[in-house]
């Protein structure tokens, strides 16, 4: 069996829209080797939900024929993307990961898909959720295999973890998440990938599932920091700033919360993640945040209310034998909630947005470990109270940025002390997303970027095709050649 080489393995976003804009790339040729990738390591990774093959090779072609007739759709033009499966898409099924009929939920396209669509990406699919993105984990859904490990099934995190898998695995160019708890911080950080969480009004919200009407964002996972950031201003557009200089940056490092239960492999990575950027003249500076601790009381009241509100509680009675164990336990939470106690703490929540904008004054960023351990097998979370401990252990980091309405990004680390992924969080403002990109590209180019998993054998490949038979043998990345030569690490493998 033979495994297509990751054509983005070697070249990024940037480099991509040179060489295709220069006639070196063609987009169905790109589009081609991904899905005869997905072929062979979908059966393994079930990273997708569903997977439209002909559609996608025929927008492909599209966008090809368009640019040969001189049309240029902007940066984005031509790139492979995947989307979670609460994204609707025109002529594709969205099931939010649920066994339960909810064809008359779910929303028509929304604004966000129709901008990728226009901007020239090629949809090639959407990837697998946890059921109604109620957490990370389903114990009678099928999980995504997480990359990192070809012999133990380990955690993925979630509900975005098929994005995240994709991602990590070289199954789209692009794949894009929700955030209501971290769950696009989250899975990132557990699968060794970049992930990109826009404050909640960035992007908008329309046309995709809802799991809560206050605290959903959408976010993206890349290879890299600077990938991401040409995301956001390409679909901004924009052409991007360059990224700070690493001395000017000020960075605050929380006290309280964010360290509790950390495992020593995520601290290690995270003390030399610090040490590097003090090492370059960035400013660490500590900061209180004790009302982080808050987001339990938050999300165990608010989320459950507005899912029901949105779903309908007769609804959810007359189904929920159908739902899997933990989305009937953490939903039926919600049947309860009065609505001068929603109240009160929708109250507290704008409360604490606005303390923890005042708080971020004369800080570029936060700076935390995304998730306090590293992905266990899956095997040790196999009751509800186990799975459910395992949640609230994996969001505590996470479910703060969305309670403080923050924009956040998670950072792979796990090349600098340890075997299995850790993620580097960094948050910044409400509707700081540009600035928070940069100062990520900033931070990335210190730490350096963690190398890809060896995809192929999960899959049982022999051999693995090179990417240049999809760019040519003259095509190369000068960008990342370079950023390998200044961090002494090489371009990340297929």
């Amino acid at each position: 069996m033979t495994l297509p080489g990751f054509p983005f393995a070697d070249l990024s976003l940037k480099s991509f829209a040179a060489y295709f804009r220069e006639g070196r790339i063609r987009s169905r040729d790109v589009t081609q080797t991904i899905l005869d990738r997905i072929d062979v390591l979908q059966p393994r990774l079930a990273a997708y939900s569903y997977i439209d093959h002909q559609g996608a090779l025929a927008r492909a072609a599209a966008v090809d024929a368009l640019h040969l007739a001189g049309v240029d759709l902007g940066p984005l033009m031509g790139l492979p993307i995947a989307l979670k499966d609460l994204y609707s898409v025109r002529g594709m099924p969205t099931n939010a990961g649920s066994r339960v009929d909810i064809s008359d939920l779910v929303p028509p396209q929304g604004p966000f898909v129709t901008a990728l669509q226009r901007a020239g990406c090629v949809v090639l699919g959407k990837t697998t959720t946890t059921e109604f993105a109620m957490g990370g984990i389903n114990l009678t859904h099928r999980l995504p295999w997480n990359p990192c490990d070809s012999d133990v099934a380990r955690m993925t995190g979630g509900s975005s973890h098929g994005s995240a898998v994709a991602m990590a695995a070289g199954m789209a160019a692009i794949t894009f998440g929700t955030d209501t708890g971290g769950s696009v911080r989250w899975p990132a950080a557990l699968c060794g990938v970049v992930g990109y969480k826009a404050s909640n009004t960035h992007w908008p919200v329309e046309g995709v599932f809802p799991l809560s009407k206050n605290m959903d964002s959408l976010g993206v996972f890349t290879n890299s920091a600077a990938d991401a950031a040409f995301v956001e201003a390409a679909i901004r557009g924009n052409d991007g700033r360059p990224a700070p200089r690493v001395d000017q940056l000020v960075l605050g490092v929380p006290m309280e919360h964010y360290f509790d239960h950390i495992d020593r492999d995520v601290r290690e990575c995270f003390d030399d993640a610090v040490a590097r950027l003090r090492s370059r003249g960035a400013q660490l500076v500590p900061i209180g945040v004790s009302e982080a601790h808050e987001h339990d009381a938050l999300f165990a009241r608010l989320v459950p209310a507005e899912w029901l509100a949105f779903f309908g509680r007769e609804r959810f009675i007359a189904n929920k034998n159908e739902m899997d164990p933990l989305v009937q336990t953490r939903a039926s939470t919600g049947m309860d909630v009065a609505a001068d106690e929603y109240l009160r703490h929708e109250k507290r929540r704008v409360e604490l947005i606005a303390l923890m904008s005042e708080r971020m004054r004369g800080l570029d960023a936060w700076v935390a470990p995304t998730v306090v351990v590293v992905p266990g097998p899956v095997t040790d979370f196999d009751t509800i109270e186990r799975a459910a401990a395992w949640n609230k252990l994996n969001t505590q980091n996470t479910r703060p940025g969305n309670v403080f309405a923050q924009c956040g990004v998670s950072l792979p680390i796990q090349h600098l002390r340890s075997t299995l992924p850790v993620g580097l969080q960094l948050c910044c403002a409400p509707g700081e997303d540009t600035h928070l990109l940069e100062v990520a590209r900033a931070v990335e180019d210190v730490v350096g970027r963690a190398p890809a998993p060896d995809v192929g054998l999960l899959s049982g490949a022999t051999n693995l095709e090179r990417t240049v038979s999809i760019c040519g043998p003259e095509v190369r990345d000068t960008e990342k050649e370079s950023a390998a030569k200044q961090t002494g690490r090489p371009p990340r493998k297929a």
